[in-house]
């Protein structure tokens, strides 16, 4: 029995030989499709436009090229990362508009006038207009009433009967 003549009969049938060509046609689309992902890729996650082209040329190597760019790529998309850095900026940002007690750092409503925990006076209200404003400020910003000691303490009663709060 001859091998040789068996194989080369065999590789002379022509249904043998398209299924050559397809399998060959499938392993180049494959691989230039692996390429043309790996620059898609690296571009939607490195912001400089050469590197992709270069992750392009690197995915070129067969077969070692894709996996190596898969190990070194970064591991997150760039708007990935914008998502993340607003959601961070977006924290701090509620940090720092949430309002605290100045003594005991207990968190406070903007309303309250003190502190149920250390009982601070967070607030007082203008004599003048009624709302409430802070209690080192010498001036009330909504009527422009401005402040002297006599706002702060006891009241004498015009006509010289005594005192009032």
């Amino acid at each position: 029995m001859d091998l040789g003549g068996l194989w080369a009969t065999f590789l002379a049938n022509p249904i043998v030989q398209f299924a050559v060509r397809f399998v060959g046609l499938y392993v180049l689309i494959l691989y230039l499709a692996s390429i043309y992902w790996t620059v898609r890729d690296a571009q939607r996650r490195i912001e400089n436009p050469i590197v992709p082209y270069l992750a392009g040329l690197l995915a070129a190597i067969p077969f070692l090229g894709v996996f190596v760019y898969l190990i070194v790529r970064p591991s997150e998309t760039l708007s990935e990362a914008y998502e993340r850095q607003l959601a961070e900026e977006s924290l701090l940002s509620e940090a720092e508009t949430r309002i605290v007690c100045p003594t005991c750092h207990e968190r406070v409503q903007d309303e309250w006038l003190l502190c149920p925990s250390c009982r601070t006076r967070l607030k007082r209200v203008c004599p003048s207009c009624a709302k409430l404003i802070r209690p080192e400020w010498n001036i009330c910003p909504f009527c422009a009433k401005d402040f002297d000691e006599r706002d702060y303490t006891v009241h004498a009663i015009p006509g010289g009967r005594g005192a009032s709060t």
